[in-house]
């Protein structure tokens, strides 16, 4: 996801599901409905309020950006039809495609991109993807409240189709980001119209992409994709509509999948052994890594550097990956995921080249050892924690798992609580929980969508984790390395190596998927980066 900018260079491709995508006129057949599903409820359909990847999914299939991400997993101009650089690299002129327009038929102009950067931005907004717009001018100043005029943002509307982004500092990332839903265009008359039930059900959405969100109550687990006729691109979107549905159960989805009621199924470690010879079972890779974060807030004693590494020297990772989630994991022994950027440093993989090793190993003498000297540093000769997680069966699976490793360190006590997913997001950003298992997907292919999470100030940093060397690092890299791309990457090494040695989360996996995935499906993107999936292309014959 580069190339306005120099960035790293993307190791992952995105994976085409069914075949190689072939030319087809729009009236050549007529295709049938996709089913799909999704492993946790839709939350959300409000571009500046989503955080996760079921959220990024239906807005990918509903919103459109300056940029989208093509069929290789790289940037392309969407909304934009052209842009223009200015020769200090700060400034940057987008020149809007004609006849755009929402699903509703009302025109999309450079005024509703202005519009909808500003509402990410507005702190009465909260939302946590704002981060991203770091870098352009004023955006930290009027999300911390310092600047408190919107219109200082630096995004202006030079005409209905000309918009203008001003950076105070260079953007490695900023094509990349800029295929992201927070930075779809948002139509205020529209937002007005709806007022705070924007996003919270399929009425109260508007689509600049190519479908449109029907059926959606806000709280119900089935709704659909249908084709937006408004869509600048309509041509290329040949499914009619793309049925979703949460199956939260794997043995349910099997079932569904195997009674034609559905057209990808996630499968269990059992399921995986049963289906790997047949010609329908796929593995789709993920830049996505699973990990567990300390509140050290509310429990002070995992403050204690000891404690955490006991934690996670506890834990065997290849049992875990390879007989708990066969097929769906490997071990991590980064924060950062594997198959995201390439260190120009080594021209190896970033989270190999970064890796200390032995820092996120299993080391059960070690862990012994650490969690009796960190209970005595802290007072303690016993420590009761709970394990907060998701409600599906992979969820419950990890939590016993990761129950049985822990509770090996004499002295400790671990219990599960399981909720449905938007809960544990909402427990997790509220700091609600003691441990929790947590997972992070890379929005864009840089060490950056990974490590920005855990400075001291970040807003994803629910544990309260704060490391000094760890800030200086991330700081560097945006600002006195920024445009040596050699330094940044060094910077970004530091702050990995930092997290693992301090075990300021442990990672635990990273993940991929493991389907059975209907051959007569066609023309999915499988993105390892951003959003999971998107069906614009998609056909089903």
């Amino acid at each position: 996801m580069n190339k306005v900018v120099k960035t790293s260079a993307l190791l992952s491709t995105a994976l085409i599901l069914g075949s190689a995508l072939a030319p087809l006129s729009a009236g050549a057949a007529t295709y049938k409905t996709i089913n799909w599903m999704e492993t946790a409820d839709l939350g959300t359909a409000d571009p500046s309020k989503a955080t996760a990847s079921v959220d990024f999914d239906a807005l990918q299939a509903t919103g459109d950006g300056l940029y989208r991400n093509g069929k290789g997993n790289k940037p392309e101009l969407a909304l934009a039809e052209s842009v223009q650089k200015s020769d200090d690299g700060l400034t940057y002129t987008f020149k809007l495609r004609s006849g755009l327009k929402w699903a509703n038929g009302d025109p999309i102009t450079a005024q509703d991109f202005v519009y909808g950067w500003q509402r990410t931005n507005d702190p009465k907004t909260a939302s946590q993807y704002a981060y991203l717009f770091s870098g352009i001018k004023n955006a930290d100043a009027i999300q911390s409240g310092k600047d408190k005029n919107l219109d200082d943002l630096g995004v202006k509307a030079l005409d209905d189709q000309t918009l203008e982004v001003t950076l105070e500092k260079p953007m490695p990332q900023l094509e990349s980001v800029l295929t992201m839903a927070p930075f779809y265009p948002q139509s205020k008359a529209f937002v007005d119209k709806v007022g705070s039930k924007y996003g919270t059900a399929a009425k109260y959405t508007l689509a600049s992409g190519p479908f449109e969100l029907k059926g959606w109550t806000g709280s119900n687990n089935k709704y659909s994709l249908v084709k937006n006729k408004n869509y600048w691109d309509a041509d290329a979107v040949k499914t009619p509509k793309v049925e979703i549905q949460t199956i939260k159960d794997q043995n349910t989805g099997y079932n569904l999948y195997k009674g034609n009621k559905l057209d990808l199924a996630y499968l269990s470690s059992d399921q995986v052994r049963a289906s790997q010879k047949r010609k329908d079972y796929k593995v789709i890779p993920m830049a996505s890594t699973f990990y567990l974060e300390f509140n050290e807030k509310k429990v002070p004693a995992l403050k204690n550097v000891k404690i955490r590494q006991a934690l996670s020297y506890a834990i065997d990772r290849k049992t875990l990956s390879n007989k708990v989630l066969k097929g769906n994991a490997t071990p991590a022994t980064t924060l950062t995921a594997k198959n995201l950027a390439k260190d120009p440093n080594t021209g190896k993989d970033f989270a190999e080249s970064a890796a200390v090793k032995g820092a996120i190993s299993y080391n059960k003498s070690k862990a012994k050892k650490l969690f009796a000297e960190g209970l005595k540093e802290v007072g303690k000769k016993k420590l009761s924690l709970q394990l907060l997680t998701d409600d599906t069966d992979k969820a419950k699976n990890t939590a016993q798992f990761l129950q049985s490793q822990l509770e090996n360190l004499s002295g400790l006590n671990v219990d599960i609580k399981q909720v449905p997913f938007k809960q544990r997001l909402a427990f997790s950003q509220d700091k609600k929980f003691e441990l929790v298992i947590s997972a992070w997907g890379a929005d864009y292919g840089d060490p950056s969508t990974f490590l920005d999470l855990y400075t001291s100030d970040s807003s994803f940093n629910n544990g309260s984790w704060s490391n000094a060397d760890y800030d200086a690092a991330e700081k560097a890299a945006k600002t006195t390395d920024v445009n040596d791309e050699n330094k940044r990457y060094d910077d970004y090494k530091t702050a990995e190596q930092t997290i693992e040695k301090e075990v300021g989360v442990a990672p635990l996996y990273y993940q991929s998927y493991a389907t059975l995935y209907r051959q007569s499906v066609k023309g999915v993107v499988s993105n390892p980066t951003g959003a999971p999936f998107d069906w614009k292309w998609a056909y089903k014959k």
